[in-house]
């Protein structure tokens, strides 16, 4: 597969190819729409903390008083079924803490067992005909940019704000090679630590 990845012609074959099936303008608008996302959010809490109420005792008064077990608990069955809850909200809460990066270490890993977790719901999914028939045309355009796009749509589900637990789960109902998402999806740990990096610094 390597050898392939440094072959120029097969290089250039893929470029062709994820350049008229759309992959390029789906990456183009997912980078928008997470640049889009920080700025308003950004501009919206310097509004609010400017001219209404004061953010930071509001959110150490919520965070303090959350118990970091019970979070972590919510967060994990979130990132095992459908991600309901944006990661985000999670890394910025990891911030209250002294050893902030370990925080974020663990909400990484969970979420990437969050992923396994949701693959094997879709091998059991899978078996399940009328549920498997339901969700393959409820998820169709997942399924389609799945079977397209492959491992590089894995890695842009698992760095972009995409819903991943979903994306893992028809990994599952197709079968996709286990052990090849496993790697890819080592991509979901990196995640963390790069918003966690954006996040902070927007938000200090």
């Amino acid at each position: 597969m390597l050898v392939n990845w440094l072959n120029t012609k097969y290089l250039k074959k893929r470029h062709n190819f994820y350049s008229k099936t759309g992959f390029y303008a789906f990456l183009a608008k997912n980078i928008l729409i997470i640049l889009t996302v920080l700025v308003v959010i950004f501009l919206l809490f310097m509004f609010i903390e400017n001219r209404i109420i004061n953010l930071d005792k509001i959110f150490n008064s919520v965070f303090n008083n959350t118990n970091k077990y019970l979070v972590l608990i919510v967060f994990s069955i979130s990132e095992s079924f459908f991600g309901l809850i944006p990661p985000d909200l999670f890394i910025l809460w990891s911030k209250q803490f002294y050893n902030t990066w370990v925080i974020i270490t663990i909400l990484a890993v969970i979420s990437y067992l969050g992923g396994i977790v949701s693959y094997k719901i879709g091998l059991l999914i899978r078996k399940n005909r009328k549920l498997n028939n339901y969700l393959t045309f409820k998820l169709s355009d997942n399924f389609k940019k799945v079977k397209s796009w492959g491992a590089v749509f894995i890695i842009v589900a698992a760095l972009f704000p995409l819903p991943y637990s979903t994306i893992c789960m028809i990994l599952g109902i197709l079968k996709y090679p286990f052990k090849r998402f496993v790697f890819l999806g080592i991509a979901r740990i990196a995640r963390f630590y790069i918003y966690a990096l954006v996040l902070f610094e927007f938000f200090k």
